[in-house]
């Protein structure tokens, strides 16, 4: 409370420095002044939320790697896949040779951690079928049992913002055995569903020395798994048959551990939020982990205090990252939305523009030389109308987090700082004109 009650003295400080020169009116009747004033410090209470989880089933993005830091903590990655089959007819006159079996793996641009570091992946057999859970989802969450021992390991080195497909060699007995199945046209590849059963699917697993996450793309080329080989007859034709994800039973899984950052012990539900106060000034906000932020204006009301009537004219929101927690290992969502919900959290509206149709995105400003002047923006001016002199049941509240897309399938991330003692700190921005009778 001594924080907020510091920022409210220097709202007012600056309140009455920034008054406009008083607009007489109706003189010979009313001896009274109108003022336009600026407070360019009004508290911002932002809390951090956890999600319990994110659906993640069917996502054009999937993640893959560990990373550990002294903000975030100690995080995997894991992409779980099912594959479907593959349409082949063998013709009696030929042969099959095989060339290769390979996992086609083309970068999202996404990534989360040191990107000049090799990584290694360990690809698993799922010891059985993908099952949706009870809801019919797959989650964050969501575990899966594996075989014990990897089909084989990887290295590859992130490059951010390239998209360069990469191949990965599967064991040529694994491709033999498909191969040689296909072409004996084994009952198995009749159906979907007995294909999974005999071979239920993938999945990619980091290992604990990784310092990268990386995002690839899914669709019906990349993350599929090709097979390459010859058919004989008179001459020899390349030919490749894919095996593409059934997206409808793939999702990214993820394991953490916060012991000894900021955010150990903090648990999922908005009943259990925690204040920036509490948390260092800094208020956290990440996709795939969950973390998302309400913001409140504990001492708008006093901003009545300033004149016998006031009026709000406009109000805008700035949300600073802390300098230098980005960009070097993380990305910034380029997208933020704001949701209005009432005092019992339940969500109302989004936060549009002055056009009253367009979602609001956070208007995000990039400082790429100093990096100081790097913050998000949103005009709430009409959400401050409605909320000013309210109380209790009657005030409205806002949630913040990214889209859906992004939170679902990134790592991209804000630490915002919320320090009243420092230049640069989330803060609200009001001009109002107040009215007061001589």
């Amino acid at each position: 409370m001594r924080k907020f009650l510091y920022v409210f003295l220097v709202c007012f400080v600056g309140l009455y420095a920034c008054v406009d020169d008083n607009l007489s009116l109706g003189k010979s009747l009313v001896d009274s002044s109108f003022y336009n004033v600026y407070a360019d410090t009004c508290t911002v209470d932002i809390s951090t939320v956890l999600l319990d989880s994110i659906e993640t089933r069917g996502d054009s993005i999937c993640q893959f790697g560990h990373y550990k830091d002294t903000l975030w903590g100690e995080v995997f990655a894991t992409y779980y896949a099912e594959y479907t089959k593959a349409s082949f007819t063998p013709n009696a006159d030929h042969a099959y040779s095989l060339d290769s079996l390979v996992l086609r793996l083309i970068p999202s641009g996404h990534f989360w951690g040191d990107t000049l570091a090799s990584q290694r992946i360990s690809v698993y057999r799922l010891k059985y079928p993908i099952v949706l859970d009870d809801d019919s989802d797959l989650y964050n969450t969501t575990r899966l049992q594996l075989s014990d021992s990897p089909l084989f390991t990887f290295t590859y080195t992130p490059y951010p913002g390239r998209k360069k497909e990469v191949e990965v060699r599967l064991p040529d007995e694994m491709g033999q055995t498909l191969l040689d199945d296909l072409v004996a046209q084994a009952d198995y590849f009749d159906t979907q569903d007995g294909f999974k059963k005999e071979f239920p699917g993938l999945a990619l697993v980091a290992e604990s020395d990784g310092s990268c996450i990386t995002g690839f793309m899914v669709n019906d080329t990349a993350m599929s798994i090709n097979l390459h080989y010859h058919e004989i007859s008179n001459t020899q034709t390349e030919q490749t048959l894919t095996f593409a994800v059934n997206m409808d039973y793939a999702y990214t899984g993820i394991r953490y551990d916060r012991s000894g950052t900021p955010l150990d012990g903090l648990t999922s539900g908005i009943e259990n939020l925690v204040h920036s106060g509490d948390l260092g000034c800094r208020a956290y906000i990440q996709g795939l982990t969950g973390f998302y932020n309400q913001l409140e204006f504990p001492f708008l009301n006093n901003l009545e205090n300033a004149g016998q009537i006031v009026s709000v004219e406009e109000a805008t929101l700035y949300l600073y990252p802390l300098a230098r927690s980005y960009n070097v290992v993380s990305q910034l969502p380029d997208e933020l939305r704001i949701y209005i919900t009432d005092a019992n959290n339940a969500l109302e509206d989004y936060v549009y523009g002055s056009d009253g149709v367009t979602v609001q995105t956070g208007n995000l400003t990039v400082d790429e030389v100093y990096g100081k002047e790097t913050y998000y923006s949103f005009d709430l001016t009409e959400f401050i109308r409605n909320n000013f002199g309210t109380s209790g049941v009657k005030r409205q509240k806002l949630l913040m987090s990214m889209t859906d897309e992004a939170s679902a399938t990134t790592f991209s991330q804000v630490v915002f700082t919320n320090d009243p003692l420092q230049e640069r700190q989330c803060r609200l921005d009001v001009r109002f004109k107040t009215y007061n009778e001589q």
